[in-house]
């Protein structure tokens, strides 16, 4: 049996920390350079944050590589439609049609859940209305009939 106060040996990971944690302590000489180095670096950043040649230089690079990357997609896209495989935005373009037809699905069988309520209450014989009071209070139904909803078209869109 173990004593009480024994601990299992510290794992890498907390290792490496207390290694990292030694190394960069202001008290050590390594942890002086390293606060030194560290200063001097954010220095150097800051000026060239404010300097108007890097960041034209930069600018320029991240427009190319922007370029560069609309440029792939488009042949990418372009590959894809000559193979007759849907590209990633026509499967987007899909699922977002499939999402929005079935919200008409789910919203027109509400409809006509309701529109079967209404039919039920209407071929109750009078008799068991006037015998059943809680069915007094019911909604009427309507005079007319509840219209279908309309057809859109296949090209329309929302």
């Amino acid at each position: 049996m173990t004593a009480p106060d024994s601990r299992p040996a510290p794992g890498l990971l907390a290792r490496a920390l207390k290694k990292v944690g030694e190394l960069t302590s202001p008290e050590t000489r390594s942890g002086k350079v390293f606060t030194k180095a560290e200063r001097g670096l954010t220095q150097v950043a800051a000026r060239l944050a404010e300097s108007p040649t890097f960041l034209r230089v930069s600018g320029g690079l991240m427009r190319r590589g922007f370029t560069l990357q609309i440029r792939r997609t488009s042949l990418m896209e372009k590959t894809l439609h000559s193979l007759r495989v849907p590209t990633s935005s026509e499967v987007d373009s899909l699922r977002d049609q499939l999402r929005r037809m079935g919200d008409q699905v789910e919203a027109l069988g509400s409809q006509l859940e309701h529109v079967v309520e209404l039919l039920e209450r209407q071929e109750q014989p009078p008799a068991a209305s006037e015998a059943s009071p809680s069915l007094s209070h019911t909604v009427p139904a309507p005079a007319e009939p509840v219209p279908a909803p309309r057809r859109r078209r296949s090209g329309s869109t929302r």
